[in-house]
């Protein structure tokens, strides 16, 4: 076990940049989100569609893939709300 820490430490220069884009994509990733979920409760869409989107907010790795569709779908969706109005 004291082998991973140590190869983690000997590696700072390479690691440290990693997990900060990691995170600078996480926090991305969550504003958009909470975005596209307070544009859809302003829309009035369909509770599926909002259960998925809260569901996205759990930073799980299949539920973050989740959320990329759901903002994809979103992004449609909301293309052709607005062309039907207006």
């Amino acid at each position: 076990m004291s082998g991973v820490f140590s190869a983690i430490t000997n590696n700072l220069a390479v690691t440290i940049p990693i997990l900060v884009v990691l995170i600078a994509a996480l926090v991305v990733y969550l504003v958009l989100m909470v975005k596209a979920i307070l544009d859809m409760l302003r829309h009035g869409v369909h509770a599926v569609l909002l259960t998925f989107a809260f569901l996205a907010l759990i930073a799980v790795p299949l539920f973050v893939i989740m959320g990329v569709v759901v903002l994809i779908i979103w992004h449609r969706h909301k293309r052709d709300l607005l062309v039907a109005r207006g």
